[in-house]
């Protein structure tokens, strides 16, 4: 809580339930701690502003060169966040286990070939694929800064060999420029992250996850290719 903001300890206040209390500020702290790695404020002297769409950023004078951007997400007793540089990212993490309509979800906002691909599945593993579908396109939404006023339906995923995640983007966006990867951090969630890389962005590209302050690395259950660092 001692790195938080006024505005944010004020958010973190209107929360009912003491869950959801904890899982806002652990992933605002975890945000703040992960963005000191790259920059040289310190964790709590980080400000932000919110674009049009709601996708929360860094003032020009504190993001760096090239511009350091992020996004968080959070469920209960599970928080992340995704930094880059030189790209546009978005990031969700989601529990497998939460009680929800995957069939009636699935068919008002999914694509024909992401219900086929749900309903193709054995009933045990619905949920999973579900969710997976679920975490890619609320990565791409949070990205593109639009949330969920950009239908889900515009764009999908489907799933090849050796665990490749294919994108059909919507129309007017280029699908080469986005690359995904797909990660499980415990066995009953699913985290992902999407990544546009923006024209001339220096560097080798890659997704990487890690727990914080470890070395080792999280392998993807799922991702795209060529792109992605595995």
């Amino acid at each position: 809580m001692s790195l938080l903001s006024a505005d944010e300890r004020a958010r973190h206040e209107r929360f009912v339930f003491a869950r959801d209390r904890r899982d806002f500020a652990e992933a605002h702290a975890l945000t703040r701690r992960a963005l000191s790695l790259y920059e040289r404020p310190a964790p709590a002297d980080w400000t932000f502003e919110v674009a049009p769409g709601g996708k929360p950023g860094l003032p020009r004078e504190l993001a760096g060169s090239p511009p350091l951007v992020f996004n968080l997400s959070h469920t209960h007793g599970l928080v992340g966040c995704a930094v880059a540089r030189g790209a546009e990212v978005g990031f969700d993490v989601e529990l497998i286990d939460r009680a929800v309509d995957e069939q009636g979800i699935a068919e008002r906002f999914f694509t024909p070939a992401e219900c086929a691909d749900i309903d193709g599945c054995a009933a045990t593993e619905r949920p999973v694929r579900f969710i997976e579908l679920w975490t890619l396109k609320e990565a791409y939404i949070k990205a593109v800064g639009r949330g969920l006023s950009h239908p889900l339906d515009e764009f999908g995923f489907t799933f090849g060999e050796q665990n490749e995640i294919r994108f059909a983007a919507p129309d007017g966006a280029d699908s080469g420029q986005w690359m995904f990867a797909l990660f499980a951090p415990l066995p009953r969630a699913r985290m992902a992250v999407a990544v546009a890389v923006r024209s001339g962005a220096p560097g080798r590209q890659g997704v990487i996850a890690r727990q914080f302050d470890q070395t080792s690395r999280l392998a993807p259950v799922r991702w795209s290719s060529p792109l992605t660092d595995r």
